[in-house]
């Protein structure tokens, strides 16, 4: 009886592992490809707005003006945007700014590609 309980344990866990196995690879060959348009920019399965209001929300305020205390960027004014690359604003996410962290460990290039792109969509019309 308990080498059959041991034998049934090892399969498991060997079945467990190659599942393991099976995701792993396929994560990393879809993790660097380039999101496709959606809802507001967002990368392919990502919804940046979601996104933006988990990660972003907190210090740059809902609708991007910021909160004062903290002297984050008005991410609606046009000057912002005119003086800041998509480039810039990707670095900035990725490795921080001023008082800002990095979020290069905890994002991936498309959700912060999706990111860049739902800040352009913060801009005032003129």
């Amino acid at each position: 009886m308990k080498r059959t309980l041991s034998l049934v344990i090892v399969l498991v866990a060997v079945v467990g592992l190659i599942a393991i196995g099976m995701n792993g690879p396929a994560s990393a060959q879809t993790k660097g490809k380039a999101p496709a348009k959606g809802k507001a920019g967002a990368g392919k399965g990502v919804d940046a707005a979601a996104l933006y209001k988990q990660q972003c929300a907190k210090c740059h305020a809902a609708d991007g003006k910021g909160i004062e205390s903290l002297e984050p960027p008005d991410m609606t004014a046009a000057e912002w945007h005119a003086k800041n690359t998509d480039q810039q604003i990707e670095t900035a996410i990725k490795e921080g700014k001023g008082i800002m962290p990095g979020f290069s460990d905890s994002l991936s290039a498309a959700q912060i590609t999706a990111l860049v792109k739902f800040v352009r969509t913060l801009k005032k019309a003129e």
